[in-house]
């Protein structure tokens, strides 16, 4: 175990120090273990504001999107390699009265500034369950269904059904 996470600090450190530019042979590259990404998805924060920018404006490339249970599964591509980026689901404040509802969703992406060129591939998990508990405030409890118009979603539009 201790053996993996060595290799994988050491591939980071080689990753960061190629898709960087900095340092060079005499130069070391710190790399914590902290730095190193976990296995599987990372986590999204999910918030309700009618201002998404404030979140990032990043750019970013929405490969693939799905819903099951009470997660959304996006998988992303941007340009970094040399800090942490932060993807927010913000969801619009007012529910779109259809049948289901719909819910206005924008995915905003903060780079912290990372100028690195590495293009990556990541899965992230978004836990939709403030989406839903909004939905039961407004519409009553039991099970419920409602459309997230995410732009540029592979697809169109999603279905989020709970009980």
């Amino acid at each position: 175990m201790l053996r993996s996470l060595r290799l994988r600090v050491l591939l980071v450190g080689a990753a960061a120090f190629a898709a960087c530019g900095e340092g060079g042979l005499d130069t070391p590259v710190a790399v914590s273990a902290d730095d190193v990404a976990p296995p599987g998805p990372r986590a999204g924060a999910v918030v309700v504001s009618e201002a998404p920018q404030v979140h990032g404006r990043d750019p970013f490339v929405l490969n693939d999107a799905a819903i099951a249970g009470d997660t959304l599964s996006l998988n992303l591509s941007y340009a970094g390699g040399c800090a942490r980026h932060e993807f927010t689901l913000v969801a619009s404040e007012l529910f779109r009265e259809s049948d289901p509802v719909q819910l206005p969703v924008t995915l905003a992406h903060d780079a912290n500034g990372d100028s690195c060129e590495a293009w990556l591939t990541q899965d992230y998990e978004f836990d939709l369950s403030l989406l839903r508990d909004r939905y039961r405030q407004a519409y009553g409890g039991g099970p419920g269904r409602m459309v997230l118009l995410l732009e540029g979603a592979p697809g169109g539009a999603l279905l989020y059904v709970f009980s």
